[in-house]
Order: C-alpha cells, then structure tokens, then sequence
C-alpha cells in the first residue's frame, strides 16, 4: 500500500538490497496504565465524529496549459502572513528558515511538482512539511544508499553557480565542498536540534561532484533531515564569512537573489538571470523563473490582507480564515479559491513536570473539561477537524480514526464535564485549581485561550492566560521556562520526525516536557530500523499511545482557504514541495499582465 515515504524511490531500490538482511527492531505493545496517578475506569463516550479530509485540487486537462509569459511581480501573502524572519542562518535552527532563504539558496532534493495537481496528481503538495512519495534531485542529480560504511552519497549536477555577490563572493561552480561545508556547520550548530539524524555524521567530498555523508546507524528519516527538510539548505563559507545573519550578503545558487526586506512590511526577491533549472510545459521547456520580481507581504493585520486580496494588490494569499469565504465570494466572485485542512495541530500543553499535571487523572480531566465539538462550531464555523494530531488523518495506514482508538483515548474528544470534576476530585482538587497559561499574542491563539479557559471554569479550573509575543513564546519554549499551561501550535512534519520533536526528551517543540521510557525505546528503535512494514506499524502504535497519556489538552483543527486572481498562471494550489518551501511553487508561476489590466487592476 502507497503510503508516506521516508526514502526517495531511487534508495528503496539500493536499500532493499544493500540493508534487507539487517533484521529489523521488536515492537513492544505499550503498557496498560501511566504509573503516575491512577488511570480512572473507561466508560463508553459519545464518540465525536471524524473524517479523511480530502483535497480537490484545481487541475489542467492533459497538454492544455498555456504557455508562459516572461516579466512582471508576483506579490503573495504566504502561510506565515503575520511572521518576518527569524533568521537568515539556516544553522540557527528556526522553523521558519527555509521558507525566507529557499528562493536563493537551494536544497540537495525537493518535491516533484509534475506528479502533483499540474501532473500526474499523486500529491497535491499543500502539506507544509511535504512528503515526499515525488521526490527530485534538485542539487542533486541522484542518491543512494552505500554500505561497509554505511552512508547516503549524492551526485551533483554540474554547470550549477553561484550567483556573484558584491564584496562577499565572485560566482563559481556549486561544489561538493559547498555541501560538506554547510552540512557540517549544521549539525555542529550548538543550536542544533537532537536526534535530527539519529545520531552522529560526518560529510566528506569523494570528488568535486560527490558529497558523502556517513551514519553511525541507518537512519529511516534521512531525507527529511539532509535532503528537503526545514534546515538543509546549502550556504556556502564565502556567505557565513561574510556575516550570514545579515541578508544583504546573502546569495546562493536559486531562481531569484534577495534585494531588499523591511521589517514587518516585506521581502523582495529579483530573478537570477543565469538559473540553471527549467519548467517543462506540454513538452516543452521554459527556462525558469518567469517573474522579474517576488514579493513576499508581512502584514499583521487580518482586515488588511484582505484588503489587499480584495484590491488585487496581492495575487495570491495562501492561508485564509474560513470567515472570509462569504464576503469573498460576494465581493470578488472571480478569486480561484482551494479548501485545505491545517497541517498541524494546536494544544494546550501541560507540563507533565509540574504539579498538577504529573498526574494523569488531571490532565484527562482537562481534555474532558473542553466541548471540542463546540469549539469547532463557535471558532471555525464548522470548517474544522477535532482530531488530526499528532498524526495527520490524510496519512493512510498510520493514523488512526476515532472510532478505532482506545476508549479511554476517546474520551479525551467527549465533552464530560462530570466526569471531569470526579477525576479532579480524585486527584485531590474537588475546587478546582487556579494555574497560569502562555498564549501567542495573536488573535487566533487568543480565540482559542479564551474559549479554553471559559470551558474549563465550568469545572473549577481558572486559567490566568499571559498574551505573550511570539518571538517570546518561542524562546520559552525552547529554554523551557514556560508555566505549566503553554498553547501553541506544531505543524505535523512526517511521521517519525512528529513522534520525536513532540515527545523525545529534551526536544524544543516538547513543552508538555514529555518524558516516557517506554516510548522513548521503541522510537529509538523504530528510527533505525529498516524494515518498513515495521516502522510502520510501530508508529501507529506509538501515535496512539502519546494520544492516550494526554500530555496537552488536543485542540481541533480547522480548515483554511487558498485564493488567487485568474492572472495568476500555471498554479493549483500547491503550498510547498518541501518543508515550507514554496520557492520551486512561486518560481513556476508568470502573471498575465494583459490579464490583470483588463480585470481593473
């Protein structure tokens, strides 16, 4: 059955032969109760109700797409409308990384957009965090898996350079140096997140053209690690000498060089005239980008962006609330517009190091204490899913629906609040309790807390909600000074990689400071395991188990609008081909400027 890769198509081929006989890791079925606190006795909830959400992407008939035209700006409102760079350094280790620098400087490997909705449609590419069943070389021409040693060996394409940059680098070939370079200041970033390869490697240059990384251990999740994924983007030494923080000495080897940012207004990115990439369009190739100009919009405010969407001075807006969709549909009834379910999950975590969430009876009681149902219908008008975390339900063979969980898993979604008083009760707060709680000074995160805190007053828990700036949350979170209540959101990356920056110790995106022996084991050896049928089913086990110990309260998911004006050519609603990179999507769109004027704008 097809389900979410971690390896490229070319490695499953070399790895089958080359690591089959290596046996696989044994499964251990997870324990019956926590043994902090006491588990209360399951009764049969009101099951709420789930579904696959699906997504119909706009699609061309076969050779009927028109043919590009050269010039013009393509200004966008991205997913992250509301949020300007946090860094420039990939080594930084951001989230947020790759989707401000991947228009300059590119990644080994990277999604291939002609078997999404333009294509074949095998993937509809709006993940944020694709992954990856369509992969393509993108520095890389192809990939393999070596053994005796064990190690990942990538071929680059030739004739690739780097755009010149004054005072900073002339222009010269792109080089495996470049790659072992930049991949070593990775991983030796004292930023560095753990477990990010599943332990040590070391990268070497086999010739100009062959960049090696060596593994300790086989890694299943490499290719989200080192090929596509949030960080791995190459810069090369000239740039980090220079000062890479700084955007001004930044240049790489992309479709576009970044001219200009002003914070909390915008970021410019001029086309490089000399890329080496093309677009291939009803058999034909086009040399790529198509725009002379990118402009990537930071604008805080909700009436604002729409505004602007309204006005056409933005072509495209990739998330939109759902309480947009009426007057859009009244005001500008020419928008294309495509409907997707979030990828990732919002929470309340609860520091399960901290009274009184080291005991489990509270933290169920919590969860019970929310109308999740209610939540999605007073929030998100309906447009929402109530589970979708931390699995995605779009992932066949590994998430599992609601009615196939455990019952007491179930009820953590069934709104109870008796049964939540009673297991308050239990665990000795038959009042309640008063705790404080760090929200994201945003208006959704606020939305959220505020629904969350007034439900659970009803079962005598008050919630002393602290509206904290964003780049403040993010440090707390990562110096793990948060209170014991921390809402926040995690995007659903892959599999592996979801189960460990959640719930291995120590990860930064684990603020409920989840911290389980069992889990911790079998992850570990899922992770270097080969055999797929196994890590699979490992992680089907290991997601419902992190459900079931309740370490947050699991909030819904709601579903989110894609618009762009008819101008906008050669896109179907694509919103990344690798973790938040939009780059290769942006660069393969050309505005119809004849089109635009005649539209009045």
């Amino acid at each position: 059955m097809k389900r979410l890769l971690w390896l490229g198509i070319a490695s499953l081929i070399v790895l089958a032969l080359v690591l089959g006989s290596c046996g696989g890791g044994e499964t251990v079925q997870p324990p019956a109760t926590q043994t902090t606190g006491t588990t209360p006795a399951t009764t049969t909830p009101t099951t709420p109700a789930t579904t696959t959400p699906t997504t119909t992407p706009v699609q061309p008939a076969p050779g009927t797409r028109e043919e590009p035209k050269y010039g013009g700006t393509l200004r966008v409102l991205g997913t992250s409308p509301t949020v300007d760079p946090m860094t420039f350094d990939p080594a930084d280790w951001a989230w947020k990384v790759s989707q401000d620098i991947t228009f300059y400087s590119e990644h080994l490997l990277g999604g291939d957009l002609d078997k999404g909705p333009r294509g074949t449609n095998q993937v509809p590419f709006t993940d944020m965090e694709w992954s990856p069943v369509a992969v393509r070389g993108v520095l890389a021409e192809s990939w393999e898996i070596q053994t005796n040693p064990l190690a990942l060996v990538f071929r680059l394409r030739k004739g690739i350079y780097w755009q010149a940059k004054q005072g900073v680098m002339a222009s010269r070939e792109f080089e495996a140096k470049d790659v072992v370079y930049s991949m070593t200041r990775l991983f030796a970033s004292p930023k560095a997140l753990i477990g990010f390869m599943g332990g040590p490697v070391r990268w070497e240059a086999r010739d100009k053209y062959t960049a090696v990384c060596y593994m300790d251990t086989f890694f299943a999740n490499w290719m989200f690690a080192v090929g596509w994924g949030y960080y791995d983007n190459i810069v090369p030494e000239e740039v980090v000498k220079a000062g890479v923080a700084d955007w001004r000495n930044a240049t790489g080897t992309g479709p576009y060089m970044i001219t200009d940012y002003v914070s909390g207004s915008s970021q410019t990115y001029t086309k490089n005239q000399n890329y080496w990439d093309k677009d291939t369009i009803n058999g034909k190739q086009y040399k790529l980008p198509y725009t002379d100009k990118i402009i990537i919009l930071i604008m805080k405010d909700e009436s604002t962006r729409l505004a602007a969407l309204r006005t056409g001075k933005v072509d495209l807006s990739m998330t939109n609330d759902w309480k947009f969709e009426d007057t859009l549909k009244k005001t500008s009834p020419e928008l294309k517009v495509q409907k997707y379910l979030g990828t990732g999950g919002g929470m309340a975590a609860l520091r399960m190091d901290t009274k009184p969430f080291d005991d489990i009876r509270v933290r169920r009681a919590l969860n019970m204490g929310v109308d999740k149902k209610g939540l999605i219908q007073t929030l998100y008008n309906g447009n929402g899913e109530i589970l979708n975390y931390p699995f995605a339900a779009s992932w066949t063979g590994l998430f599992t629906p609601m009615e196939k969980l455990p019952k007491s898993a179930q009820e953590l979604y069934t709104y109870d609040k008796e049964k939540a008083k009673k297991l308050l009760t239990e665990a000795g707060y038959p009042n309640g309790f008063t705790v404080k709680a760090m929200v994201p000074n945003t208006s959704a995160a606020m939305d959220w807390a505020s629904y969350v805190a007034g439900s659970l007053a009803e079962i005598g828990v008050k919630l002393e909600l602290m509206p904290t700036e964003y780049a403040a949350t993010v440090s707390a979170q990562a110096t793990k000074t948060h209170p014991p209540v921390f809402f926040f959101t995690s995007s659903h990356t892959n599999p592996i990689r979801c189960l460990h920056k959640n719930f291995y110790p120590g990860e930064t995106w684990n603020p409920y400071m989840f911290n389980d022996k069992w889990f911790t084991d079998n992850l570990t050896k899922a992770m270097s395991n080969p055999n797929e049928a196994e890590v699979d089913k490992a992680l089907k086990e290991l997601n419902v188990y992190a459900i079931d110990q309740a370490p947050c309260i699991w909030l819904p998911t709601q579903y989110y609008f894609t618009y762009w004006w008819p101008w906008v050519k050669n896109y179907y609603g694509e919103l990344s081909a690798g973790a938040l990179t939009w780059a290769p999507i942006l660069t393969r769109i050309w505005v119809d400027q004849d089109m635009k004027k005649k539209m009045g704008y």
